[in-house]
């Protein structure tokens, strides 16, 4: 991504940054030293100095995407890290038969693309808005000019990718050795959110049974079949799309 123009404004006395850039939509985008909360609450960024916190967010661009549409697609190549300011993204792989598994969903404050930056290789997995999200995308070369000069960061992002790696080997274990029911019942509990006095699964966002299907890497008239099971222990209630746990403790017995 090449940045054409930058320019610093001052608007009721906050600093603001237009930039001009050739970016996957070509258009104009304007960001706020608001970037600075979201991008300090990402472990590799929260350390740097602030000299170094005000250089990138000369490269920063705000990016808008409606639910459903596809931010970046495997194989092609890696623009830089996005961290996200809102909604929420599911990190998928996808069959040439169109059949998808879903590696992760990050929420406001993760980020994604590290890997390639690394490596140099594609993107290794396809990533889709799951509601309207905004993302803050920081180009792969300001990246690495940053971890070439703050070995903080360089630490802080081995640590990020190390836990990614136990998530994934966590997830070969579960397909290896772990049946749909199991793994279902680990997912819901993992996705509990205490909401008022209720255990609801994952309440900022609504999951359909066939986004849960992607993530086990399953059919959804698996997960449907172990949901009703579910349900007729009295282990969870199903309201629509909402799922309320009502015995938490059930559920992890189960997985």
């Amino acid at each position: 991504m090449k940045v054409l123009s930058v320019k610093k404004l001052t608007k009721n006395g906050k600093m603001s940054i237009f930039i001009n850039v050739n970016a996957l939509s070509g258009k104009q985008i304007m960001t706020t030293s608001s970037a600075l909360d979201v991008l300090e609450s990402v472990p590799c960024f929260a350390g740097l100095s602030p000299e170094a916190k005000e250089w990138l967010l000369n490269y920063v661009v705000e990016q808008s995407f409606a639910k459903g549409e596809v931010i970046i697609l495997e194989g092609e190549p890696c623009p830089g890290v996005f961290v996200i300011k809102l909604g929420s993204v599911k990190l998928y792989r996808a069959s040439s038969e169109g059949e998808e598994q879903i590696v992760r969903v990050v929420h406001r404050g993760g980020c994604f693309e590290c890997a390639p930056l690394f490596d140099k290789g594609p993107n290794p997995m396809s990533a889709q808005a799951l509601a309207a999200t905004k993302v803050y995308l920081l180009p792969a070369s300001a990246f690495q000019s940053v971890l070439s000069t703050q070995p903080q960061a360089l630490l802080a992002i081995l640590s990020i990718l190390a836990t990614r790696l136990r998530f994934l080997l966590n997830m070969v274990e579960d397909f290896s050795f772990r049946r749909v029911p199991s793994r279902l019942a680990k997912l819901l509990y993992q996705l509990s959110e205490r909401q008022g006095k209720t255990l609801v699964v994952s309440p900022s966002l609504s999951l359909t049974q066939q986004h849960l299907a992607c993530m086990l890497g399953c059919s959804r008239q698996a997960v449907n079949s172990s949901l009703r099971k579910l349900v007729s222990e009295n282990i969870i209630r199903m309201e629509g799309h909402r799922i309320v746990v009502l015995k938490p403790e059930a559920l992890k017995r189960i997985s």
